[in-house]
């Protein structure tokens, strides 16, 4: 066996170091653990910054792992198993409230439109399938930060800590989010989590002309949802 190149080794073990902490940490500690001078850490972590691998937000010191390598990781998760798991509840719900539904999963700093069903009464002037999108401003974004706690720590770079905190509060006690016209105007949105033996993986999310979705509605949609969400059998 070759011997390995030292810096691709010392990245390596940044980038795990990372991951177990949490995904975020300061320079020196990540010397250390790599033992290397911070000076050398930087280098390195400069690279995988400009490859997207870490990320260093504009404020404060800590180096985070980046979207590249997040993406990734949710691909190595087998994007496809949960296609075929929550395309059955996909289809029952477009079917059932006639309004366009999307699963979707955290992406680095964002979200991803996984898969859906698009219907032609929906208002959005493009197609989200295959889309990465921000995770600020949507319902399904607060729903993923709220059940998912790395997810969190990415909105909490963008948002205001205190509301953001009052906010995911109010998600998880109520169980879902929804939005009014904030993405689009003129469309409402609600968002569940989506778990898989017992821990969230990904999100629902149904979206439709406001005239057809006020919010007494959209609360009642999550609540269907939720239900029916309980009654897909758990492969495994």
């Amino acid at each position: 066996m070759s011997k390995p190149i030292q810096s691709v080794e010392r990245a390596m073990w940044m980038l795990e170091f990372l991951a177990q902490a949490e995904g975020a940490a300061p320079l020196g500690a990540i010397a250390n653990a790599a033992g290397v001078q911070p000076s050398t850490a930087h280098n390195i972590l400069a690279t995988l910054v400009a490859l997207g691998f870490v990320r260093r937000p504009a404020t404060g010191s800590d180096y985070r792992l980046g979207g590249r390598i997040l993406n990734l990781a949710r691909i190595a998760g087998d994007d496809d198993a949960l296609r075929r798991h929550f395309r059955p509840l996909i289809e029952q719900t477009a079917r059932r409230f006639e309004e366009s539904t999307y699963l979707i999963v955290p992406s680095g700093d964002g979200l991803y439109y996984l898969d859906g069903l698009e219907l032609p009464n929906n208002p959005t002037a493009h197609s989200r399938l295959g889309r990465r999108e921000p995770l600020s401003g949507s319902a399904i974004g607060l729903v993923l930060a709220a059940f998912m706690p790395g997810v969190a720590q990415s909105l909490a770079h963008t948002e205001p800590q205190a509301s953001l905190t009052e906010e995911l509060d109010r998600v998880r006690q109520r169980g879902f989010a929804f939005e009014e016209g904030k993405y689009q105007s003129g469309l409402n949105c609600v968002a569940i989590p989506l778990r898989l033996h017992g821990k969230t993986v990904a999100g629902l999310c149904l979206n439709g002309a406001s005239q057809r979705l006020p919010a007494r509605k959209l609360a009642a949609i999550a609540r269907a949802v939720a239900d029916m969400a309980l009654a897909i059998p758990e492969a495994g």
